[in-house]
């Protein structure tokens, strides 16, 4: 199952020209994760207060299929493709919303971590659990 979360390309996302700079596109793929896991059940606080859990980028990859122009709506999918004992990878796909135009594709790795050492910890089973709800 996949999750949609709808945003605007804002005037400091783009260039002199009105064409989406390659860079906002990381934003773009960083609201869709922080939603993807509110709507999990996981937002980022309780993660890391209530959990103790801390999932920094591990591995970010981005493939371009057509320019995203200021002021445009775009819609950004996302489902986790991969849980694993320690990391977490989600598949992002982000269209033109008005017609479904292919604007970009990415995939985002995140690894559990314990803070004071960074070292990859075991992700905890209840919130293994609600990942699944989006898992593709």
């Amino acid at each position: 199952m996949k999750f949609e979360v709808l945003e605007r390309v804002r005037w400091n996302d783009c260039d002199a020209t009105g064409i989406i700079y390659y860079g906002a596109y990381v934003r773009l793929v960083q609201v869709a994760e922080e939603e993807l896991f509110r709507a999990c059940g996981l937002p980022f606080e309780a993660l890391r207060r209530e959990m103790g859990v801390w999932i920094p980028s591990k591995a970010f990859h981005l493939e371009f299929h057509s320019p995203a122009q200021i002021d445009e709506q775009v819609a950004v999918q996302v489902y986790f493709s991969k849980i694993g004992t320690t990391s977490i990878t989600m598949k992002v796909e982000i269209y033109r919303a008005s017609d479904r135009m292919h604007r970009a594709s990415a995939s985002l790795t995140v690894v559990a971590v314990e803070k004071p050492t960074m070292k990859p910890r075991p992700i905890p089973d209840e919130v293994r659990a609600k990942l699944f709800l989006y898992a593709g």
